[in-house]
């Protein structure tokens, strides 16, 4: 799939409405909405322009890979595969109900485009680097994404992951970090200061930066030639993204809107739409 930059940003705005709109539906004190809105425009690129796969066969083994290891973020993946017609809208508005496949954490359902149960972090890189491996070992053309948090990065098998990746010169591997500087208990770099570019690097990655509310510039980080190593893209985002008043606002981790808050919300989606 490929679609233009002015689409993907129309996904994108409509991932983020669909985000609000089943947070709001669920049956739940709570949901996760600012980590699945920092991770979105991640999402539509990917799903609209660099991965290989068809919606109609996502059980297909013949396709790229997307692993979602925060997996507390579920709701912004559901939205995307709903945008991306592999799950249906009835589908997409189950979550949380009781019996759903779609849970507040990720539970795997390749019929409907999900290859990983996640939850606990740290564990989606692990995944991830079998499956490339894998891949690699039959000798198989095919990509594997694994998007984490810059929190997650605090823990230790994520960096047990990368040097066993970089040993074996994962050169099918792409990590995605959704570096927006906060965790459920604050910022990390007040709960762990980490130089993640340094990190990386020593790690033997590829390592690249970029915005990650810019679709071209996430595209142009996807698309740069492969050096024969693993590579990651720190993607720098905003928690809460698209909405004033979650934007860097640890409240909104895991929260729930009011009626005024959910109409507000709506309507900045909306004039980001029309602008």
């Amino acid at each position: 799939m490929s679609q233009p930059i002015t689409a993907l940003r129309e996904t994108a705005t409509a991932i983020r409405k669909s985000i609000l709109t089943v947070a709001w539906n669920a049956p739940s004190d709570g949901v996760h909405i600012s980590p699945a809105l920092s991770m979105t425009d991640v999402l539509a690129v990917l799903y609209g322009s660099v991965m290989r796969y068809r919606p109609a066969k996502i059980t297909d083994r013949q396709r790229d890979v997307f692993i979602l290891s925060k997996g507390h973020a579920a709701l912004g993946l559901y939205a995307t595969l709903f945008h991306h017609q592999i799950i249906s809208e009835t589908q997409l508005n189950s979550f949380e109900i009781n019996g759903s496949v779609l849970q507040v954490h990720p539970t795997k359902h390749e019929e409907y485009g999900i290859d990983f149960s996640g939850g606990s972090l740290g564990q989606g890189m692990s995944f991830a680097i079998g499956l490339a491996l894998s891949h690699r070992l039959q000798c198989q053309p095919w990509q594997t994404y694994v998007l984490i948090g810059d929190g997650e990065c605090n823990e230790g098998a994520v960096w047990e992951g990368a040097f066993m990746a970089a040993q074996h010169r994962l050169d099918n591997l792409t990590v995605i970090v959704d570096q927006n500087g906060l965790q459920s208990d604050g910022f990390t770099d007040d709960i762990m200061c980490m130089n993640l570019p340094a990190l990386w690097q020593a790690a033997s990655w590829q390592t690249l930066t970029c915005d990650g509310h810019d679709h071209q510039a996430l595209l142009a980080a996807f698309n740069t030639l492969r050096d024969g190593r693993p590579k990651v893209i720190l993607a720098r985002t905003v928690k809460g993204k698209g909405v004033s008043f979650m934007e860097n606002n640890k409240e909104f981790h895991r929260n729930r809107l009011n009626e005024q808050q959910m109409q507000q919300a709506l309507a900045e989606l909306d004039g980001e739409k029309s602008c």
